[in-house]
């Protein structure tokens, strides 16, 4: 066993859910190295899918370790990968080495981590590809116990990250931690942001008139906490446009929609549904989003070039030291609110002071770009560890 592998007690095989996921398969061409890729949710799948879709295009044969979530997005694909019904996914990793194991690394990072204890035990290199840098809350822990294994292969979205990442990893290489970008945002690179901004609004029935905030929802407890401050404050505020709230659900959020219908009753503007519009399409629509804590929504807006803000709850802000701030806060592309009794101030200034919103749009500028061409950076990566050259 490697020395950056952990001790079994400390991520049994069947605490990881290997056995709640399925197996899809690419056949390829047999004379190229097998690669398993493991996609867990929303963020793995689209962080992931477009390297899947090159790797693929170029014949490389390919498995999936997949989980519930990642299907139902898999599914609304031309993804010409066939479903491995009769196979347990425990016993095809234990049997079928791979030439690499590849997966996102992200807050939760539970398939990042199975498939490392999987592989790695089998001298099987690892490549991670970074989907998110920040956590808080019940992640915490599970982030921290990463800490302690080392992939062969760290991807990373650009220099601000990877620096946060030495930082957090002594034990690994710097060389092996590669910038290579975010593969799912090289669609930023040749949107006319203008043009989607302009057409989302007309669906949303949005005038220039109207300052559109759209709220990017995390999980309970913190979504609908933070909701009912930020309710409550925007109702306080004197401002000219008319105020527009957007609730934007996270995925896995199974609380009550009747509880949030509560909460936004009491708001004295007006009130959205995000209906089949999708979230980045409304992410270029607003004038402001907002999330209650590590988002890749947020992330995602200063790609789009739209301020943003992170309220965050006092349990959150207690957890939070300067390594810990989410990126675009930390590099100052983002408003940060730590105290509910700020909340007030911190909207009127990200929302009525263009000089300030300028500096923050000035600073996404500086760390938050796309070229169109990480996916084929992580590809390059991927290939090389597959067949065994230095990257």
């Amino acid at each position: 066993m490697p020395d950056s592998a952990l001790p079994e007690k400390h991520f049994p095989l069947q605490d990881l859910e290997l056995e709640q996921t399925d197996f899809y398969t690419f056949e390829g061409d047999r004379s190229k190295p097998l690669i398993l890729f493991g996609l867990r949710g929303p963020g793995g799948m689209n962080c992931l899918w477009p390297a899947v879709q090159l790797l693929r295009d170029e014949g490389y044969p390919t498995d999936l370790l997949i989980d519930s979530v990642a299907k139902r997005i898999l599914e609304n694909k031309n993804h010409q990968f066939t479903k491995e019904t009769s196979e347990s996914p425990l016993k095809r990793i234990m049997e079928i080495k791979p030439a690499v194991a590849v997966s996102e690394f992200s807050a939760d990072a539970g398939t990042a981590l199975t498939m490392t204890w999987s592989e790695e035990s089998y001298g099987v290199p690892v490549v991670w590809v970074e989907d998110y840098p920040d956590v808080l809350g019940h992640y915490v822990d599970l982030y921290d116990s990463s800490m302690r294994i080392n992939p062969d292969y760290l991807c990373v979205i650009n220099e601000a990250t990877r620096d946060l990442a030495i930082k957090r990893r002594p034990t690994m290489d710097p060389s092996k931690i590669i910038v290579t970008g975010h593969p799912d945002y090289d669609q930023y690179a040749n949107i006319d942001r203008e043009v989607v901004r302009d057409e989302t609004r007309k669906k949303l029935g949005i005038n220039e008139q109207d300052f559109l905030i759209v709220y990017s929802g995390l999980l309970p407890p913190q979504t609908p906490e933070v909701l009912e401050h930020l309710v409550e404050n925007l109702n306080q505020l004197d401002i000219q446009q008319n105020l527009v709230l957007l609730l934007s659900r996270h995925p896995r959020d199974m609380h009550s929609e009747q509880e949030y219908d509560k909460v936004l009753a009491n708001f004295r503007g007006r009130v959205l549904k995000q209906g089949e519009i999708s979230s980045d399409d409304i992410g270029f629509a607003c004038d402001l989003l907002i999330a209650s804590g590590p988002s890749t929504e947020a992330l995602k807006s200063a790609y789009r070039r739209v301020p943003s803000m992170f309220i965050f709850t006092e349990t959150d802000a207690s957890q939070l030291t300067n390594d810990r701030l989410p990126v675009t806060l930390r590099v100052g592309a983002s408003e940060g609110v730590f105290d509910y009794q700020d909340l007030k101030t911190g909207l009127q200034k990200v929302m009525g002071d263009k000089t300030y919103r300028d500096q923050l749009i000035d600073k996404m500028v500086q760390y938050f770009n796309s070229d169109g061409h990480s996916s084929e950076r992580v590809a390059d990566v991927i290939k090389k560890a597959a067949n065994g050259k230095p990257v």
